[in-house]
C-alpha cells in the first residue's frame, strides 16, 4: 500500500478549483490523476508533468469513471453540471445528471478500494434561508435551489456508505471561492461575472437591492483546506464549512472591486430571485478545531491579487 494519500484523483481537474488544486498538490510532491470530460491539448501542454496523468472521462459514463478510478487511493470530487443561477428550471436533469452519476461513482470507488473520498459540496446552497448566521455544519438544511438539493443528496449518500460500508469520506462545504483563473461559466461566481461585464463595458446585474450577503473565500485558502482533508486522519467521515466566516453584501463587494479597478462599475438592478437566500455566512470553527485550518487572505488582499494576476491592474 502506498504511504500517505497515495495516488490522488482530481475529478473535474479542468475547472477553477480543480486546475488550481492540481498545481498546488503537484508542487508539494503528490502523484495525481486529473480527470475531466474534455482536456484540451493546450491544457495538457501547460500542465504536463511526470507526476500528473490526465484522463478524459465523463461522470455520465460509469465505465469510463470506473476505469479512471483504478489505482486511485484518494478521490477529490469536484464535478458538477448544475449551478445556483439556474434556479429550479432543470430539476429532473439535476437528478439525472448529478445525483445518479455521483452515487454510481461512489459505489465504483467502494468496489475498487479507494481509501478516502472527498466531496466538494456547497456551503452557500445546502443550508437555505432559515439557518442561523454564521451557520455551523449541524444547522438544519433546507436548500432553496435544486443545485443545493443535489449537493445535499450526494452528501447523504456518502454518509449512508460511511455507516453501511465504513467508507472514509470527507465533505467540504466551501462558500463562494474566487481568485485568479476563475472564468464565469454556468452563471457561477459573482467576482468573475462582474469582471466579465466590466471588460465588455456592460453594467453589472444586481438581483434585488444589493443587500444580500455572501461569504467569499480566496482560492488559496480553499486549496489548503482540501489538502488538509486529503492528509489528516481526523477528517474521516466529517463535514466542514470552508469560508471566510465574514459576510459581504453584493454592494460592498462591488464597491471593493470598483476601488481595486480604480474606475466606477455601472449597476443594473433586477428583481430578486426566489432561489437566493438573503444572507449566507459560514461558521468555520470546526475546520479550525479538527483541521487546524483558517483563512489567511482578506477580501481586500484577495481582490487585489486577483486583479493583478488577471492583468486588470498593475
Amino acid at each position: 500500500m502506498r504511504p500517505g494519500p497515495g495516488l490522488i484523483g482530481i475529478f473535474g481537474v479542468t475547472g477553477f478549483i480543480g486546475t488550481a488544486l492540481m498545481t498546488h498538490l503537484k508542487d508539494r510532491g503528490h502523484d495525481l490523476r486529473g480527470v475531466s470530460r474534455h482536456i484540451s491539448q493546450d491544457f495538457r501542454n501547460t500542465h504536463a508533468s511526470p507526476r500528473v496523468e490526465l484522463v478524459e472521462a465523463t461522470i455520465q459514463d460509469p465505465f469510463a469513471i470506473a476505469a479512471a478510478l483504478q489505482g486511485v487511493d484518494t478521490v477529490v470530487q469536484l464535478i458538477s453540471t448544475s449551478a445556483p443561477s439556474l434556479g429550479n428550471r432543470f430539476i429532473t436533469s439535476d437528478i439525472m445528471d448529478n445525483v445518479i452519476p455521483h452515487v454510481t461513482a461512489i459505489e465504483a470507488a467502494l468496489n475498487i478500494g479507494v481509501r478516502r473520498y472527498i466531496f466538494v459540496s456547497s456551503g452557500g446552497a445546502v443550508y437555505g434561508a432559515g439557518a442561523a448566521v454564521p451557520t455551523p455544519e449541524d444547522a438544519p438544511t433546507f436548500p432553496l435551489s435544486s443545485h443545493g438539493i443535489t449537493k445535499l443528496m450526494i452528501e447523504k449518500y456518502l454518509a449512508l456508505f460511511g455507516a453501511q460500508d465504513d467508507l472514509d469520506y470527507v465533505v467540504l462545504r466551501p462558500s463562494n471561492p474566487y481568485g485568479p483563473g476563475q472564468v464565469f461559466r454556468k452563471g457561477q461566481g459573482l467576482v468573475p461575472a462582474v469582471l466579465q461585464r466590466v471588460a465588455r463595458g456592460l453594467p453589472v446585474q444586481v438581483f434585488g437591492d444589493g443587500s444580500a450577503e455572501r461569504d467569499y473565500v480566496f482560492i488559496d485558502d480553499v486549496l489548503r483546506a482540501i489538502e488538509s482533508a486529503v492528509l489528516l486522519p481526523q477528517a474521516r467521515q466529517q463535514t466542514f464549512n470552508i469560508g471566510s466566516g465574514r459576510g459581504t453584501s453584493v454592494t460592498a463587494l462591488l464597491d471593493a472591486l470598483q476601488e481595486g479597478l480604480g474606475r466606477p462599475i455601472a449597476r443594473d438592478h433586477l428583481p430578486a430571485r426566489k432561489s437566493d437566500v438573503p444572507r449566507s455566512v459560514l461558521d468555520i470553527a470546526k475546520a479550525g478545531a479538527l483541521l487546524g485550518w483558517a483563512p489567511s487572505v482578506t477580501l481586500q488582499d484577495g481582490i487585489a491579487h486577483t486583479l493583478r494576476a488577471q492583468g486588470l491592474v498593475r
